[in-house]
Protein backbone atom coordinates (compact mmCIF):
# COMPACT_ATOMS: atom_id res chain seq x y z
CA UNK A 1 0.00 0.00 0.00
CA UNK A 2 2.90 2.34 0.69
CA UNK A 3 4.25 1.84 -2.80
CA UNK A 4 0.80 2.56 -4.24
CA UNK A 5 0.56 5.76 -2.22
CA UNK A 6 3.98 6.80 -3.45
CA UNK A 7 2.94 6.15 -7.04
CA UNK A 8 -0.21 8.24 -6.58
CA UNK A 9 1.79 11.06 -5.03
CA UNK A 10 4.28 11.05 -7.90
CA UNK A 11 1.54 11.06 -10.54
CA UNK A 12 -0.48 13.84 -8.96
CA UNK A 13 2.50 16.02 -8.05
CA UNK A 14 4.10 15.59 -11.44
CA UNK A 15 1.06 16.39 -13.55
CA UNK A 16 1.05 20.25 -13.14
CA UNK A 17 4.81 20.49 -13.95
CA UNK A 18 4.20 18.28 -17.01
CA UNK A 19 1.57 20.74 -18.21
CA UNK A 20 4.00 23.62 -17.67
CA UNK A 21 6.64 21.82 -19.74
CA UNK A 22 4.05 21.45 -22.51
CA UNK A 23 3.52 25.21 -22.57
CA UNK A 24 0.51 25.82 -20.32
CA UNK A 25 0.74 28.63 -17.74
CA UNK A 26 0.12 26.60 -14.57
CA UNK A 27 1.20 28.44 -11.43
CA UNK A 28 1.67 26.79 -8.01
CA UNK A 29 -1.62 28.26 -6.81
CA UNK A 30 -3.51 26.41 -9.53
CA UNK A 31 -1.54 23.24 -8.78
CA UNK A 32 -2.50 23.50 -5.10
CA UNK A 33 -6.16 24.00 -6.08
CA UNK A 34 -6.00 20.87 -8.24
CA UNK A 35 -4.55 18.73 -5.45
CA UNK A 36 -6.99 20.16 -2.89
CA UNK A 37 -9.94 19.42 -5.18
CA UNK A 38 -8.71 15.86 -5.71
CA UNK A 39 -8.60 15.38 -1.94
CA UNK A 40 -12.05 16.86 -1.27
CA UNK A 41 -14.05 15.43 -4.20
CA UNK A 42 -15.32 11.87 -4.38
CA UNK A 43 -13.89 10.53 -7.62
CA UNK A 44 -15.95 7.83 -9.35
CA UNK A 45 -13.53 7.41 -12.25
CA UNK A 46 -10.56 8.79 -14.12
CA UNK A 47 -12.94 11.08 -16.05
CA UNK A 48 -13.69 12.96 -12.80
CA UNK A 49 -9.99 13.51 -12.28
CA UNK A 50 -9.70 14.82 -15.83
CA UNK A 51 -12.55 17.27 -15.32
CA UNK A 52 -11.09 18.56 -12.02
CA UNK A 53 -7.77 19.15 -13.73
CA UNK A 54 -9.43 20.88 -16.67
CA UNK A 55 -11.24 23.28 -14.31
CA UNK A 56 -8.25 24.10 -12.08
CA UNK A 57 -5.23 23.86 -14.38
CA UNK A 58 -6.38 25.47 -17.65
CA UNK A 59 -7.06 29.10 -18.50
CA UNK A 60 -9.72 28.56 -21.16
CA UNK A 61 -10.83 26.39 -24.07
CA UNK A 62 -7.69 27.25 -26.01
CA UNK A 63 -5.71 25.14 -23.48
CA UNK A 64 -7.95 22.08 -23.77
CA UNK A 65 -6.21 20.30 -26.70
CA UNK A 66 -2.80 20.36 -25.02
CA UNK A 67 -4.34 19.52 -21.66
CA UNK A 68 -6.16 16.41 -22.98
CA UNK A 69 -3.06 15.21 -24.80
CA UNK A 70 -0.86 15.48 -21.70
CA UNK A 71 -3.56 13.99 -19.44
CA UNK A 72 -3.96 10.92 -21.65
CA UNK A 73 -0.21 10.45 -21.84
CA UNK A 74 0.25 10.96 -18.08
CA UNK A 75 -2.67 8.97 -16.64
CA UNK A 76 -3.76 6.86 -19.63
CA UNK A 77 -7.31 8.16 -19.19
CA UNK A 78 -8.58 8.33 -22.75
CA UNK A 79 -11.67 10.26 -21.70
CA UNK A 80 -13.83 12.53 -23.79
CA UNK A 81 -13.55 16.31 -23.28
CA UNK A 82 -16.37 17.91 -21.32
CA UNK A 83 -18.09 14.66 -20.26
CA UNK A 84 -17.85 12.57 -17.09
CA UNK A 85 -18.23 8.93 -18.03
CA UNK A 86 -19.90 6.31 -15.86
CA UNK A 87 -17.34 3.58 -15.16
CA UNK A 88 -20.05 0.93 -14.89
CA UNK A 89 -21.15 1.56 -18.48
CA UNK A 90 -17.66 1.30 -19.96
CA UNK A 91 -16.32 -1.87 -21.48
CA UNK A 92 -13.23 -3.12 -23.26
CA UNK A 93 -9.97 -1.19 -22.99
CA UNK A 94 -11.67 1.84 -21.41
CA UNK A 95 -12.85 -0.27 -18.47
CA UNK A 96 -9.37 -1.74 -18.07
CA UNK A 97 -7.85 1.75 -18.00
CA UNK A 98 -10.35 2.88 -15.39
CA UNK A 99 -9.56 -0.19 -13.31
CA UNK A 100 -5.83 0.43 -13.57
CA UNK A 101 -6.33 3.93 -12.17
CA UNK A 102 -8.38 2.75 -9.18
CA UNK A 103 -5.36 2.70 -6.87
CA UNK A 104 -4.52 6.26 -7.87
CA UNK A 105 -8.03 7.46 -7.04
CA UNK A 106 -8.09 5.61 -3.72
CA UNK A 107 -4.72 6.99 -2.62
CA UNK A 108 -5.40 10.61 -3.62
CA UNK A 109 -5.93 11.57 0.00
CA UNK A 110 -4.98 14.47 2.20
CA UNK A 111 -1.43 13.36 2.98
CA UNK A 112 -0.55 12.88 -0.68
CA UNK A 113 -2.21 16.10 -1.84
CA UNK A 114 -0.81 18.23 0.95
CA UNK A 115 2.76 17.03 0.48
CA UNK A 116 2.63 17.44 -3.28
CA UNK A 117 1.23 20.96 -3.02
CA UNK A 118 3.99 22.08 -0.68
CA UNK A 119 6.71 20.74 -2.97
CA UNK A 120 5.14 22.26 -6.08
CA UNK A 121 4.95 25.73 -4.54
CA UNK A 122 8.50 25.72 -3.16
CA UNK A 123 11.01 25.56 -5.97
CA UNK A 124 11.38 25.56 -9.72
CA UNK A 125 14.38 25.59 -12.07
CA UNK A 126 14.14 27.61 -15.26
CA UNK A 127 15.52 26.29 -18.53
CA UNK A 128 16.81 29.09 -20.77
CA UNK A 129 18.00 29.02 -24.34
CA UNK A 130 14.70 28.37 -26.09
CA UNK A 131 14.57 31.98 -27.24
CA UNK A 132 17.15 32.93 -29.87
CA UNK A 133 17.07 36.74 -30.03
CA UNK A 134 17.56 38.47 -33.35
CA UNK A 135 20.97 40.23 -33.30
CA UNK A 136 19.41 43.16 -35.15
CA UNK A 137 16.79 43.56 -32.41
CA UNK A 138 19.53 43.51 -29.78
CA UNK A 139 21.53 46.13 -31.71
CA UNK A 140 18.52 48.45 -31.96
CA UNK A 141 17.76 47.92 -28.29
CA UNK A 142 21.35 48.73 -27.38
CA UNK A 143 21.16 52.02 -29.29
CA UNK A 144 17.84 52.85 -27.62
CA UNK A 145 19.48 52.51 -24.19
CA UNK A 146 21.43 55.66 -25.00
CA UNK A 147 18.11 57.54 -24.86
CA UNK A 148 17.60 56.96 -21.15
CA UNK A 149 16.86 60.18 -19.22
CA UNK A 150 19.83 62.13 -17.90
CA UNK A 151 20.40 64.74 -15.19
CA UNK A 152 22.94 67.49 -14.61
CA UNK A 153 25.74 66.98 -12.14
CA UNK A 154 26.08 69.46 -9.30
CA UNK A 155 29.74 70.30 -9.95
CA UNK A 156 30.69 72.66 -12.79
CA UNK A 157 33.34 71.47 -15.25
CA UNK A 158 35.32 73.35 -17.95
CA UNK A 159 33.47 73.25 -21.25
CA UNK A 160 34.04 75.28 -24.46
CA UNK A 161 30.28 75.48 -25.03
CA UNK A 162 29.34 76.04 -21.41
CA UNK A 163 26.58 78.50 -20.54
CA UNK A 164 28.44 80.07 -17.60
CA UNK A 165 31.68 82.10 -17.76
CA UNK A 166 34.44 80.62 -15.63
CA UNK A 167 35.65 83.80 -13.93
CA UNK A 168 38.60 82.24 -12.11
CA UNK A 169 40.13 80.75 -15.25
CA UNK A 170 39.37 83.86 -17.28
CA UNK A 171 41.09 86.13 -14.72
CA UNK A 172 44.13 83.88 -14.40
CA UNK A 173 44.54 83.97 -18.17
CA UNK A 174 44.13 87.79 -18.13
CA UNK A 175 47.10 88.12 -15.75
CA UNK A 176 49.36 86.80 -18.48
CA UNK A 177 48.15 89.46 -20.92
CA UNK A 178 48.58 92.50 -18.62
CA UNK A 179 44.97 92.42 -17.37
CA UNK A 180 43.31 92.13 -20.77
CA UNK A 181 40.71 89.34 -20.94
CA UNK A 182 41.40 88.18 -24.46
CA UNK A 183 39.59 84.89 -24.01
CA UNK A 184 36.49 83.93 -22.06
CA UNK A 185 36.61 80.49 -20.48
CA UNK A 186 33.31 78.76 -19.90
CA UNK A 187 32.01 75.96 -17.70
CA UNK A 188 29.01 73.67 -17.68
CA UNK A 189 27.38 71.03 -15.53
CA UNK A 190 27.88 67.77 -17.43
CA UNK A 191 24.98 65.38 -17.72
CA UNK A 192 24.97 61.80 -16.60
CA UNK A 193 22.51 58.99 -17.07
CA UNK A 194 19.88 58.52 -14.42
CA UNK A 195 19.77 55.35 -12.40
CA UNK A 196 17.74 52.57 -13.98
CA UNK A 197 15.84 50.11 -11.77
CA UNK A 198 14.30 47.01 -13.36
CA UNK A 199 11.77 44.89 -11.46
CA UNK A 200 11.13 41.71 -13.47
CA UNK A 201 8.15 39.43 -12.83
CA UNK A 202 9.26 35.78 -13.31
CA UNK A 203 6.01 34.09 -12.24
CA UNK A 204 4.19 31.41 -14.21
CA UNK A 205 1.93 33.86 -16.02
CA UNK A 206 5.08 35.57 -17.40
CA UNK A 207 6.72 32.34 -18.54
CA UNK A 208 6.61 33.29 -22.22
CA UNK A 209 8.30 36.67 -21.65
CA UNK A 210 10.65 36.26 -18.69
CA UNK A 211 13.63 35.20 -20.81
CA UNK A 212 13.26 38.20 -23.14
CA UNK A 213 12.99 40.53 -20.14
CA UNK A 214 16.12 39.09 -18.55
CA UNK A 215 18.04 39.43 -21.81
CA UNK A 216 16.94 43.06 -21.88
CA UNK A 217 18.13 43.47 -18.28
CA UNK A 218 21.48 41.85 -19.14
CA UNK A 219 21.96 44.19 -22.10
CA UNK A 220 21.02 47.22 -20.00
CA UNK A 221 23.42 46.17 -17.25
CA UNK A 222 26.27 45.81 -19.74
CA UNK A 223 25.47 48.96 -21.74
CA UNK A 224 24.07 51.56 -19.34
CA UNK A 225 25.43 52.87 -16.08
CA UNK A 226 24.02 52.40 -12.62
CA UNK A 227 21.49 49.67 -13.45
CA UNK A 228 19.92 47.48 -10.78
CA UNK A 229 17.73 44.43 -11.49
CA UNK A 230 15.47 42.45 -9.16
CA UNK A 231 13.34 39.40 -9.96
CA UNK A 232 10.13 38.62 -8.11
CA UNK A 233 7.45 35.98 -8.13
CA UNK A 234 6.73 34.62 -4.68
CA UNK A 235 10.02 36.03 -3.36
CA UNK A 236 12.49 38.81 -4.16
CA UNK A 237 15.93 38.18 -5.70
CA UNK A 238 18.64 40.74 -6.52
CA UNK A 239 20.36 39.58 -9.72
CA UNK A 240 22.46 42.62 -10.73
CA UNK A 241 25.83 40.99 -10.06
CA UNK A 242 24.92 37.88 -12.03
CA UNK A 243 23.80 39.92 -15.04
CA UNK A 244 27.18 41.65 -15.25
CA UNK A 245 28.67 38.56 -16.87
CA UNK A 246 29.70 39.34 -20.43
CA UNK A 247 27.96 36.31 -21.95
CA UNK A 248 24.16 36.45 -21.81
CA UNK A 249 23.75 32.67 -21.99
CA UNK A 250 26.07 32.09 -19.06
CA UNK A 251 24.40 34.88 -17.07
CA UNK A 252 20.95 33.37 -17.56
CA UNK A 253 22.26 29.91 -16.71
CA UNK A 254 23.59 31.24 -13.41
CA UNK A 255 20.26 32.94 -12.73
CA UNK A 256 18.53 29.57 -12.91
CA UNK A 257 20.63 28.48 -9.94
CA UNK A 258 19.91 31.45 -7.67
CA UNK A 259 16.28 32.37 -8.54
CA UNK A 260 14.11 29.50 -7.32
CA UNK A 261 10.62 30.84 -8.02
CA UNK A 262 10.74 30.91 -11.83
CA UNK A 263 7.36 30.06 -13.42
CA UNK A 264 5.72 29.89 -10.00
CA UNK A 265 3.07 31.91 -8.25
CA UNK A 266 2.59 35.67 -8.26
CA UNK A 267 2.71 37.88 -5.17
CA UNK A 268 3.41 41.31 -6.62
CA UNK A 269 2.31 43.36 -3.64
CA UNK A 270 4.24 41.35 -1.06
CA UNK A 271 7.37 41.29 -3.24
CA UNK A 272 7.32 45.06 -3.77
CA UNK A 273 6.70 45.67 -0.08
CA UNK A 274 9.62 43.41 0.79
CA UNK A 275 11.77 45.38 -1.64
CA UNK A 276 10.81 48.74 -0.13
CA UNK A 277 11.19 47.52 3.45
CA UNK A 278 14.97 47.21 3.00
CA UNK A 279 16.52 50.66 3.33
CA UNK A 280 19.43 50.00 0.96
CA UNK A 281 16.98 48.81 -1.69
CA UNK A 282 14.71 51.80 -1.22
CA UNK A 283 17.76 54.05 -1.65
CA UNK A 284 18.19 52.60 -5.15
CA UNK A 285 14.75 53.94 -6.11
CA UNK A 286 15.38 57.59 -5.26
CA UNK A 287 15.90 59.60 -8.44
CA UNK A 288 15.82 56.52 -10.68
CA UNK A 289 13.76 55.56 -13.71
CA UNK A 290 11.89 52.50 -12.44
CA UNK A 291 10.54 50.00 -14.96
CA UNK A 292 8.26 47.20 -13.74
CA UNK A 293 8.00 44.32 -16.24
CA UNK A 294 4.88 42.42 -15.21
CA UNK A 295 1.35 41.59 -16.35
CA UNK A 296 0.02 43.02 -13.07
CA UNK A 297 -2.19 39.99 -12.41
CA UNK A 298 -2.09 39.97 -8.63
CA UNK A 299 -3.66 37.01 -6.83
CA UNK A 300 -5.96 38.00 -4.00
CA UNK A 301 -6.52 41.43 -2.49
CA UNK A 302 -4.69 44.15 -4.52
CA UNK A 303 -4.39 46.69 -1.68
CA UNK A 304 -0.81 45.64 -0.85
CA UNK A 305 0.20 46.04 -4.49
CA UNK A 306 -1.43 49.49 -4.76
CA UNK A 307 0.19 50.69 -1.53
CA UNK A 308 3.65 49.48 -2.63
CA UNK A 309 3.34 51.05 -6.09
CA UNK A 310 2.24 54.32 -4.48
CA UNK A 311 5.46 54.51 -2.46
CA UNK A 312 7.51 53.33 -5.43
CA UNK A 313 6.08 56.17 -7.54
CA UNK A 314 6.86 58.79 -4.89
CA UNK A 315 10.48 57.66 -4.61
CA UNK A 316 11.15 57.24 -8.34
CA UNK A 317 11.95 59.99 -10.81
CA UNK A 318 9.62 58.23 -13.25
CA UNK A 319 7.71 54.96 -12.84
CA UNK A 320 6.61 53.05 -15.93
CA UNK A 321 4.96 49.64 -16.28
CA UNK A 322 5.41 47.28 -19.23
CA UNK A 323 2.93 44.42 -19.59
CA UNK A 324 2.78 41.77 -22.35
CA UNK A 325 -1.01 41.95 -22.19
CA UNK A 326 -0.86 45.40 -23.82
CA UNK A 327 0.26 43.71 -27.04
CA UNK A 328 -3.45 43.04 -27.58
CA UNK A 329 -5.07 46.17 -29.11
CA UNK A 330 -8.20 45.46 -27.04
CA UNK A 331 -6.34 45.37 -23.74
CA UNK A 332 -7.61 47.65 -21.00
CA UNK A 333 -6.14 47.82 -17.45
CA UNK A 334 -9.49 46.88 -15.93
CA UNK A 335 -8.42 44.50 -13.14
CA UNK A 336 -8.66 45.91 -9.63
CA UNK A 337 -4.90 45.91 -9.24
CA UNK A 338 -4.08 47.66 -12.51
CA UNK A 339 -7.00 50.08 -12.22
CA UNK A 340 -5.78 51.01 -8.75
CA UNK A 341 -2.20 51.77 -9.80
CA UNK A 342 -2.93 53.54 -13.10
CA UNK A 343 -3.16 57.03 -11.47
CA UNK A 344 0.27 56.39 -9.94
CA UNK A 345 2.11 55.41 -13.13
CA UNK A 346 3.87 57.76 -15.52
CA UNK A 347 3.55 55.35 -18.42
CA UNK A 348 1.96 52.03 -19.37
CA UNK A 349 3.57 50.26 -22.32
CA UNK A 350 3.42 47.13 -24.39
CA UNK A 351 5.96 44.62 -23.08
CA UNK A 352 5.35 41.91 -25.64
CA UNK A 353 8.98 41.40 -26.70
CA UNK A 354 12.29 43.11 -27.39
CA UNK A 355 10.90 45.40 -30.18
CA UNK A 356 8.17 46.57 -27.79
CA UNK A 357 10.77 47.34 -25.12
CA UNK A 358 12.73 49.34 -27.68
CA UNK A 359 9.64 51.46 -28.39
CA UNK A 360 9.23 51.97 -24.66
CA UNK A 361 12.78 53.31 -24.35
CA UNK A 362 12.15 55.74 -27.20
CA UNK A 363 9.06 57.02 -25.36
CA UNK A 364 10.88 57.73 -22.10
CA UNK A 365 12.00 61.13 -23.38
CA UNK A 366 8.36 62.12 -23.89
CA UNK A 367 7.47 60.79 -20.43
CA UNK A 368 10.28 62.96 -19.01
CA UNK A 369 8.61 66.12 -20.31
CA UNK A 370 5.12 65.24 -19.08
CA UNK A 371 3.56 65.77 -15.68
CA UNK A 372 3.55 62.89 -13.24
CA UNK A 373 0.80 60.28 -13.21
CA UNK A 374 -0.24 60.60 -16.86
CA UNK A 375 -0.20 56.88 -17.70
CA UNK A 376 -3.98 56.56 -18.11
CA UNK A 377 -4.24 59.58 -20.39
CA UNK A 378 -1.25 58.71 -22.58
CA UNK A 379 -2.28 55.05 -22.83
CA UNK A 380 -5.80 55.99 -23.87
CA UNK A 381 -4.41 58.40 -26.46
CA UNK A 382 -2.02 55.84 -27.93
CA UNK A 383 -4.76 53.20 -27.95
Amino acid sequence: MTNAAGTAADLLAGFPPALREAGLAVDPGAAADFLRAVRLCRLSGIADLERIGRVTLTNGPHDFPIYHEIFDAWFGGGTSPGRVCDPEQEDGPRAEQAGSSEILLQQAGGAVAGRAAAEDMAWGRKTFGRLAPDPRELARLERALDLLPTLERRAWRPSPAGRRIDLSRTMRAALRTFGEALRLFRSARPRRQRKLLLLVDVSGSMKAQSEAYLRFAHLATRRARRVETFCFGTRLSRVTATLRHRDSGEALSRLAGIVHDFDGGTQIGRSLQEFLSVSRHAALVRGSVTIVLSDGLERGEPSAMIHAVDRLARLSHRLVWATPLAADPNYRPATRGMAGIMPLLDGLFDGGGLPALERMLHALGRIERMARGQAARSFARSG
